[in-house]
């Protein structure tokens, strides 16, 4: 029975001990929302976080300066009640200026610690960052709640393709693909808006930005789509406008003598279409290949950008890294996609219409 007893001593003494990195909510601050810029001293973070007085919720700032981000957040402490902590940290905004330099060295310190939350969302912000921790009035909430709110919207109508901090360190430690993260600025009023996605190159921001439905097929073309994901096109030759919303998208990379070739199949939905005789399979299949025309010429373009960019967020060099050695070990990737031959295969298929037809 002795015996019995000892050998459930060392289980007894894991169960009993605890948790190594437990934290004490009445010794800790959740952070919700951070911003990373740069300042003389290297980096400025500021941090906002809840606060409770008389029973109230109230949202507090703080700052902090240093060489890094783990030294300006630890200057920030001495500034604040209780510790600041980021096991909650649901929005990460980095500043251009910090972007255009390698961005995962301010980003190093997330990593670090499995205690850290690596599903927070990333934005790249253009222009002061104090302001987007303090927007004008036009802005009726508080900003810990806003820009989580406005970046899960993004992502559930293919403004932008979800980033997390933990996507974004897969895609910086991959050499075949590139980073996208949304991009932001303060519009005519102040107002904080998404204006589109910032392409990287080589771990730093390119300074080329998708904007609007540039950035939707963008995300089309990466087979990243959101629950909605919706286009707009003019049909000058029918003298109207037609929307549609991507179902599906089916992608095929051909590579052959050094070419490539892009091969996409549309599934999509009409959601807008005055003309109202899409009933007739004439017109349906002519919708088809004005669509098909359309996203051609516009994903031929996004191509174009990227590789003026060197920015391949397309994702091509993965599979000529796994199936063709030679092209890859060419060079280095970004250079050898930059004047790669790509050619653009659509197909449009109109799987609904609407309750009209």
């Amino acid at each position: 029975m002795k015996k019995r007893f000892l050998a459930y001593i060392p289980l007894l003494a894991i169960l009993l001990g605890g948790c190594w990195d437990e934290a004490q909510y009445k010794d800790i601050t959740i952070v919700p929302v951070m911003g990373l810029t740069k300042n003389d001293e290297g980096v400025k973070a500021l941090f906002t976080f809840p606060t409770f007085v008389n029973g109230q919720i109230n949202y507090s700032k703080s700052e902090g300066k240093g060489i890094s981000t783990r030294d300006a957040r630890d200057d920030a402490n001495h500034r604040t009640m209780e510790a600041l902590d980021l096991s909650h940290l649901e929005v990460l905004l980095i500043s251009s200026d910090i972007a255009k330099q390698d961005v995962y060295e301010p980003l190093d310190a997330f990593f670090r610690s499995p205690r850290n939350r690596i599903t927070s969302y990333l934005a790249v912000v253009e222009g002061d960052m104090e302001q987007y921790f303090n927007p004008s009035g036009e802005v009726k909430t508080e900003v810990a709640i806003f820009y989580p709110e406005l970046l899960r919207t993004a992502v559930l109508y293919t403004y932008v393709a979800e980033n997390t901090l933990g996507e974004t360190a897969i895609l910086l430690l991959d050499d075949s693909m590139d980073l996208s993260l949304p991009y932001m600025i303060l519009n005519e009023m102040g107002v904080p808006t998404i204006e589109g996605i910032a392409l990287f190159s080589n771990k730093k921001f390119t300074g080329k930005v998708f904007k609007k439905q540039e950035a939707v097929l963008a995300s089309v073309m990466k087979k990243k789509l959101g629950k909605y994901t919706r286009l707009s096109f003019d049909w000058k030759e029918k003298n109207t406008p037609i929307t549609i919303e991507v179902i599906n998208a089916h992608r095929k990379i051909n590579i052959s003598n050094d070419k490539v070739e892009l091969s996409y199949t549309i599934d999509i939905d009409v959601a807008e279409f005055p003309k109202i005789d899409l009933y007739e399979k004439k017109v349906r299949k002519e919708a088809e290949k004005f669509l098909a025309s359309e996203l051609k010429g516009e994903f031929e373009k996004i191509i174009k950008t990227t590789q003026e960019a060197k920015s391949d967020i397309i994702g091509i060099g993965r599979k000529v890294h796994a199936f063709h050695q030679d092209l890859w070990k060419r060079g280095d990737w970004h250079e050898t996609y930059a004047t790669l031959p790509i050619d653009v295969k659509v197909k449009v298929n109109m799987k609904r219409t609407n309750i009209i037809n």
